[in-house]
């Protein structure tokens, strides 16, 4: 059985006033008084096909590689913090803050992968997502922080 989990980060800025996640961010993220203004996309590699076929190891593959991703993305938060760098973890399952309070939106990862990384394929019924590279089903999971990538990067450095 394979152990190693294979996983891509890709950063992206947050600059336009009409984009959904600045738009809402009072709804997306309550206690922020800051604007965020890098996303961070996760993606993790999937050891089995997500189609349905074998719904017990799908949802034991999904299990294991969320409890990856809040191992790095509790890492990548305490870090940040130490630094005064305001920065929120969101659960793939609920699409709501692991740290601030929840808000009134979610963050549709799906969506946000649509509008940010268009080489992405979106499955049917827009619930899974096909790596461009790898051609397979990825795990898809999205940081929010307060600090430019500049800013980030060190701790990205770091945690991945």
């Amino acid at each position: 059985m394979n152990t190693i989990i294979d996983y891509e980060i890709i950063v992206k800025s947050l600059n336009n006033k009409n984009e959904y996640i600045i738009e809402y961010s009072q709804e997306l993220l309550p206690d922020w008084e800051d604007i965020p203004k890098t996303i961070i996309f996760l993606f993790f590699k999937c050891q089995c096909m997500l189609d349905g076929s074998n719904l017990t190891e799908e949802e034991l593959e999904k299990d294991k590689l969320l409890l990856e991703f809040n191992r790095l993305g509790k890492e990548f938060y305490y870090l940040s913090k130490k630094q005064g760098i305001l920065t929120e973890i969101i659960c793939p399952k609920t699409g709501f803050p692991q740290y601030s309070t929840k808000g009134n939106q979610i963050f549709i990862t799906q969506q946000l992968v649509k509008r940010y990384l268009p080489s992405f394929q979106v499955k049917s019924g827009e619930c899974g997502l096909i790596h461009p590279v790898w051609s397979q089903a990825v795990y898809p999971c999205i940081i929010i922080s307060s600090a430019s990538i500049t800013e980030i990067q060190p701790i990205i450095s770091l945690v991945f």
